[in-house]
């Protein structure tokens, strides 16, 4: 891209740019078309044309950061690349507004080294540092292959980011992991029910469900499970709980949660308001002690678009259209479900991914993060993987372990250092038949709840401090021109052109 861009015109890199962003967003997340097949039974041509539209807008990522990019060339051509378009990035992917988060770090979700500076300015600011790497290569290249020689600010900047970046993460991972050692542990079993969109609506499966869940339940808590962590919905009966109640159904009921074990539980469950002020259920994560008293609970608060709510339209017609959406009424905020002497920092679905959201919900004082997702929607698409990869930034950014339960994959543990200790496998029941359920046991540190890092104390100030530079360096440049000789201008301009050329050719 950035060989597409430099020289030309700041039309032209914005559609350079929005080109190349169409193709990265469209292919990377084609996964959105089995999203479109199985939930609003759209047939395969219909969905592709949404998860291209879908990747028209998500590619202005690309196209606003190239024209910024390249405005800023043109206003000072002194400002190096690697300054330039890491800011320009940072500018735009830290306010274009989306459905899902799209950020250049992804690549580098399973490299704990290299995204270490997330504690610092978040996500944004290793996608930044990605970015200004990449700048600084092609920066080089360009000045071997124009005069044979190496740029030296670009090949200082690039020996800084390859030493400094992964040299300050093995720092970072070591002091953190002797913080985890030094912190309490709480084990904790993961269940992954591995139940399927069409099994959970079908009255003969459920029985199955629900005792596949508590045999493993059963099993983790003998291998000293101190607390069960069940997925998003996972509990087979959408009508059995309102938001009044006070305990799970009776020991003689075959829809009681504890059956076999003991373990206190946080349970992925449909509820309801019995007093009818409230029309539509709610998603909720119910905590329940040994003896199936609910002692917590929280309710979704970011619903999935469409999915999960529609707005602006009436929902009930919206509901008649597509049988297979909901309409949810949303949970009050971020908080914390005290468990013991400690406090779960509790998201459910996507809400792990959502940088400022989680970072809400860490200055609630909790001690871990636990996800409860269903992304059975998706079946074996590189979606699962994807928002593992992207929720494992948020163990980085505050120092706090995050536990998922996942209904069909990927479950996993991520470390405070981000690192992803544990994870299971896809499963996809729609299509390979019922699947037996099966779960983990992991010792998790309670890393203390009143530590903030820069990011936690910060928020979005890296955010703001890049789209000042853009709006700073603009400026500067903006008010150099004006200044400037009309023979000044005009010497600039055949400078750039004369570049321009160079590089076509």
């Amino acid at each position: 891209m950035f060989a597409a861009i430099d020289g030309t015109s700041p039309r032209a890199s914005l559609f350079y740019g929005w080109v190349t962003g169409c193709i990265t967003v469209f292919w990377g997340f084609f996964w959105l078309t089995e999203l479109l097949t199985r939930f609003a039974e759209f047939p395969m041509s219909v969905a592709a044309v949404v998860a291209f539209l879908f990747a028209s807008y998500h590619g202005l990522l690309w196209g606003l950061a190239a024209w910024i990019t390249t405005r800023l060339a043109k206003l000072t051509p002194e400002c190096p690349l690697w300054v330039t378009a890491p800011l320009a990035w940072v500018a735009i992917e830290g306010t274009l507004p989306n459905i899902f988060p799209i950020h250049m770090a992804l690549a580098w979700s399973w490299q704990p080294l290299w995204i270490q500076t997330a504690e610092l300015g978040s996500v944004t600011m290793v996608a930044g540092i990605m970015v200004a790497l990449n700048a600084g290569l092609y920066t080089m290249l360009k000045s071997y292959a124009q005069r044979r020689q190496i740029d030296r600010p670009a090949a200082i900047a690039v020996g800084l980011l390859l030493l400094g970046v992964p040299g300050y993460g093995a720092i970072r991972i070591a002091r953190v992991k002797q913080s985890m050692t030094e912190a309490p542990h709480l084990k904790i079993g993961v269940v992954q029910g591995n139940m399927s969109i069409k099994e959970m609506g079908v009255n003969a499966h459920r029985a199955r469900i629900l005792a596949e869940q508590q045999r493993v339940s059963a099993e983790l808590e003998a291998d000293g499970a101190e607390l069960l962590i069940w997925g998003e919905t996972s509990y087979p009966h959408g009508r059995m709980f309102s938001k009044q109640d006070t305990e799970e159904p009776s020991r003689k009921s075959s829809w009681r949660i504890h059956r076999g074990f003991r373990a206190p539980a946080l349970v992925g469950v449909v509820t309801r308001d019995a007093t009818g002020t409230k029309k539509y259920p709610f998603n909720t994560a119910m905590l329940f002690d040994g003896d199936g008293k609910i002692i917590g609970s929280y309710d979704k608060v970011y619903r999935l678009i469409f999915g999960e709510y529609i707005p602006v339209i009436d929902p009930d017609w919206y509901l008649e259209m597509v049988p297979s959406a909901s309409h949810l009424d949303p949970g009050p905020g971020p908080q914390a479900l005290p468990f013991g002497q400690y406090r779960l920092g509790p998201f459910i679905c996507y809400e792990d991914i959502l940088a400022r959201y989680v970072r809400q919900t860490a200055m609630q004082n909790v001690h871990v993060f636990v996800n409860l997702t269903n992304d059975a929607w998706f079946g074996k698409t590189a979606e699962p993987a994807q928002h593992l990869g992207l929720a494992v930034f948020r163990a980085v950014e505050h120092r706090k372990a995050m536990v998922r339960a996942v209904n069909t994959g990927v479950s996993a543990y991520v470390d405070p250092t981000g690192f992803t200790a544990v994870q299971t496998r896809v499963s996809d029941p729609d299509n390979e038949g019922p699947q037996p359920a099966e779960g983990f046991v992991v010792n998790v540190p309670m890393m203390d709840p009143e530590h903030r890092t820069l990011y936690g104390r910060t928020g979005e100030t890296f955010n703001v401090l890049c789209i000042l530079g853009v709006v700073g360096i603009g400026f500067r440049g903006s008010r150099r021109r004006r200044s400037a000789s009309p023979s000044e201008r005009e010497k600039t301009a055949a400078e750039f052109a004369t570049d321009r050329d160079s590089v076509s050719s």
